[in-house]
């Protein structure tokens, strides 16, 4: 089942590998809080897979407590929201009495478009150092499966995850493929074009070249799933092409700042967009870029993996 399929939920079963006492639950009003807050609190153990994921969210609400911990810290339920995205994240044991970290589960529901779904756990599968798909009991959580989702195996479970990292897979391959089409466009209107007294072809030359270089970057970013780093790497072609475009390119009058303001927004041309997937190459060069401001996380969720 493809991933644009699967509607508008995922449902996802992952290994915890570790948690620490890095978190409390406010007792007033059931939000996560630092292990630092000074009211009246219960530690709660987040785990590592929840941990990363909220850090990774984008201006997050305040995540709440719908099950809080009890005398087991490690079992709870929570959910948040990030932009159009619901999240929803149970933590409970599997095996072992939940004893020991290896013998917790995280169930993570995702409600949203499929863009965001597909990016987050891309990015999640990213920053661990495991395939979190992968059961460290395996004979046990089958059998966990079996008795909460008789609808869900082991298989049916991996392949969820796998078809969401395969969608924002294929969509940044579409975006280095629309900037390697851009870049050749360029290349072939520096080729026929003379310098001017507003463009040199020179130095369209050595920005051709870094869009060039650049677009290599992005290629191996990608195949070390690096999403951060692609887009990076695109954002310097995008700025590289303007200044090589004899249309576009920077005069001599004209300050970086300038150029700026013709940057397109990458998530316009491909990620952003579920229902238009085609980019018109034309349309680079022609879009007002907009300033990403990120925010400070409300939440300190930096942890220090423990592997048993």
């Amino acid at each position: 089942m493809a991933a644009e399929d699967m509607g508008q939920t995922s449902i996802l079963i992952c290994q915890v590998r570790s948690a620490k006492a890095e978190h409390k639950m406010d007792e007033t009003n059931f939000l996560l809080r630092t292990k630092h807050f000074p009211s009246a609190s219960k530690v709660v153990y987040l785990g590592n897979v929840t941990s990363t994921l909220i850090s990774l969210l984008e201006n997050p609400e305040t995540p709440m407590f719908t099950v809080p911990p009890s005398y087991n810290e490690q079992k709870w339920s929570l959910e948040t929201t990030s932009g159009q995205m619901k999240i929803k994240i149970t933590s409970d044991s599997y095996w072992g009495l939940g004893l020991f970290n290896s013998g917790y589960l995280n169930t993570i529901i995702l409600e949203g478009p499929i863009n965001l779904r597909s990016r987050i756990v891309y990015d999640l599968t990213s920053s661990l150092p495991y395939k979190p798909w992968e059961f460290k009991h395996l004979s046990s959580a089958r059998k966990w499966i079996k008795r909460k989702y008789p609808n869900l195996d082991e298989k049916t479970n991996q392949n969820s995850w796998l078809e969401l990292i395969d969608y924002s897979n294929q969509r940044f391959k579409e975006i280095i493929q629309v900037m390697k089409d851009a870049t050749e466009k360029v290349s072939q209107k520096v080729k026929i074009n003379q310098s001017t007294e507003y463009w040199d072809k020179e130095k369209a030359g050595v920005s051709l070249a870094a869009a060039e270089f650049d677009l290599e970057l992005a290629k191996g970013a990608l195949a070390d799933n690096n999403a951060p780093a692609v887009e990076r790497a695109i954002a310097r072609i995008e700025a590289s092409l303007i200044e090589a475009d004899p249309e576009t390119g920077v005069h001599e009058n004209e300050s970086l700042e300038d150029v700026n303001k013709e940057r397109i927004i990458i998530s316009e041309i491909t990620i952003d967009s579920q229902e238009n997937s085609e980019v018109d190459i034309d349309s680079i060069n022609q879009i007002d870029s907009v300033p990403l401001n990120e925010d400070i996380p409300l939440i300190d969720l930096t942890f220090e993996s423990e592997q048993e």
